[in-house]
């Protein structure tokens, strides 16, 4: 039975050009160093996704919300369905001079911001530079592999979820406690955890959560800080600060 709007899934993927085969995407840990894609601050392993939620591409979206958990599959995804078609209005021409005001020397291959936008240096030549606003993957088709591992079914598990998505940390790291006739969520969150939840992404959750689980009324964060002595010393101890 395909998915509904609105569950909660756990997804694996790969992303790769059709043209070249080259890797763009993954939540494969080992597959993005093997392949030189590697981000150091980002957490591998399956991703939350809400199903009509609307944060990945839509050709992405579409295909998830047609597959039934455990399966796997490959498949193609047009510019359109995308990061669009490659739009040869967004390429412009600049002067030389503007970089070197700022102390820039643009090299071909460059991403550089330019009037609050990312642009992408095409070449440089005659004391001009002509750069490509256009996304790296527009015009691009996509070959997309990917699996359906679980559907969260209980509400602790996902807010587990969400709070490891919004905070970029590992699901191992949070955990969650629910009253419901309180209308009460307590999170729990492990040091490593809590030093990314700033302020902001705290108030961003709570709103996913208001606007996911109905009947919270009320959400709790529970940070925990491990206190490590020297040896020798007294045993490691472990304190909480608790924030409503």
């Amino acid at each position: 039975m395909a998915l509904q709007k609105g569950d909660f899934v756990l997804v694996e993927y790969e992303v790769r050009t059709k043209d070249t085969n080259r890797l763009v995407d993954t939540t494969d840990e080992e597959l993005a160093k093997k392949e030189g894609v590697y981000e150091q601050d980002r957490v591998y392993g399956p991703v939350l996704v809400v199903v009509g939620e609307g944060k990945l591409i839509p050709g992405l979206e579409e295909a998830i919300a047609q597959m039934d958990v455990g399966e796997e599959k490959t498949f193609e995804i047009p510019p359109e369905k995308a990061y669009g078609k490659h739009d040869p209005g967004k390429v412009k021409t600049v002067s030389l001079g503007v970089f070197r005001r700022r102390g820039i020397i643009p090299k071909p291959g460059d991403l550089i911001e330019i009037d609050g936008q990312v642009a992408r240096v095409v070449a440089v030549s005659g004391g001009r530079v002509i750069l490509d606003f256009n996304h790296p993957l527009a015009g691009k088709t996509l070959v997309a592999r990917v699996k359906i591992v679980a559907k969260l079914e209980k509400d602790e598990d996902k807010v587990k979820h969400l709070a490891a998505r919004r905070l970029r940390a590992k699901p191992e790291d949070v955990d969650v406690e629910i009253d419901r006739e309180r209308g009460l969520v307590r999170i729990k969150l492990s040091t490593r955890a809590a030093l990314r939840a700033t302020p902001s992404a705290k108030l961003l959750l709570v709103d996913e959560i208001r606007r996911y689980i109905g009947w919270v009324k009320r959400v709790e964060f529970v940070e925990e800080y491990e206190i490590r002595r020297e040896e020798g010393g007294e045993k490691r101890e472990e304190g909480g600060e608790k924030q409503g």
